[in-house]
């Protein structure tokens, strides 16, 4: 009798252990599968950051966008050095000293903002200062309006995204200051838009895809300008939420000239993570490691979401790992008992 109940003792605690083994192998599968064997935000930006962000590196791209006319990157790859503890040389932080002197800065302000204004043409942060003051007084998305539906007429080449960008901004000011400035936030998402497009910042795949959502909108004969307008702003309404939260962390040309990074509406989720953890530095890293940061920085967001979402089935797994450890003490005491019996 005692001989049988310790064998069936022995290949019950064996079972518990091979159930709790499995355990340990589905759930690391399971989180293999789910992150996509990739490490998290931290580590990931920081080894990236340690191999692509040399000194030499850093002072080229700094040089380069000071000789392009980009203070703004140059500052970028500025702040970066001096955050990873390898300063720029003298030299280049004295020609961006220069670059950023308030008369230097009025003059490049003062030129690209009446451009930007008249002309809805984007070359620098000032233009585009300029390009978005034109479309909040609605002056830019009329001339837009214009502009393609004259392209139309005459059979040449033309952006229906414009075109539908331009519309719905019509409808958005209009709101803008119907409610006293609570559809503000909508106005930025689509000059922004707007911008990326026409400056060639916009992917081709985010405009297929944003084309795509405008183009779900239906419209009548019946309907006059203002309600397709507002139609082609609800379609998009996620993709001008998450640029305002973008701009509000890098600032209005940042946030169109991160554009290119974005392959379509659904990863501005990403950017707006990544440029509200890097700041004015969010191009700087992006263009020393390309999409790979923003893939990165997504892999630790779903981690974060993966443990908050399935929380009480961690503990209970945590639960059944201790349950077993302690169970197996309790089979070899119950083993030993028996066996004496």
């Amino acid at each position: 009798m005692g001989a049988r109940a310790v064998k069936a003792i022995d290949w019950t605690s064996r079972g518990c252990r091979a159930a709790l083994a499995g355990s340990v192998i589905l759930v690391g599968a399971g989180i293999a599968s789910d992150f996509g064997w990739t490490v998290p935000l931290e580590v990931a930006i920081e080894r990236g950051l340690s191999e692509a962000a040399g000194p030499d590196r850093l002072d080229a791209k700094a040089k380069a966008a000071l000789d392009a006319d980009d203070v703004a990157l140059a500052r970028g790859f500025a702040d970066l050095a001096a955050e990873l503890k390898r300063p720029l040389p003298a030299e280049t932080l004295a020609r961006l000293a220069e670059a950023e002197a308030p008369a230097a800065v009025a003059m490049r302000n003062a030129k690209g903002a009446a451009r930007g204004f008249a002309t809805g043409e984007i070359e620098d942060s000032a233009s585009l200062a300029g390009a978005l003051a034109a479309d909040l007084t609605v002056i830019g998305d009329v001339r837009d309006i214009a502009r393609e539906s004259a392209k139309i007429a005459r059979g040449e080449e033309h952006s229906n995204l414009i075109l539908g960008i331009a519309t719905a901004g019509v409808a958005v000011t209009a709101a803008t200051y119907a409610t006293a400035g609570g559809a503000a936030p909508a106005r930025f998402g689509l000059s922004v838009l707007k911008a990326a497009r026409r400056t060639g910042a916009m992917t081709a795949e985010f405009a297929a895809d944003l084309g795509r959502r405008l183009a779900r909108v239906g419209t009548r004969e019946a309907d006059d300008a203002a309600s397709v307008g507002a139609k082609g702003l609800a379609a998009i309404s996620g993709a001008t939420t998450e640029l305002r939260a973008v701009g509000s962390a890098v600032g209005a040309a940042e946030t169109v000239r991160l554009m290119k990074y974005a392959r379509n509406v659904d990863e501005l989720s990403d950017m707006r993570r990544f440029a509200q953890r890097f700041g004015t530095r969010s191009r700087a890293v992006a263009e020393l490691m390309g999409r790979a940061s923003l893939r990165a920085f997504r892999t630790s967001i779903r981690l974060s979401e993966m443990l908050m979402k399935h929380l009480i089935g961690v503990l209970v797994w945590f639960g059944s790992l201790l349950a077993g450890a302690v169970s197996n003490f309790a089979w070899r005491g119950l083993r030993l008992v028996v066996a004496r019996v």
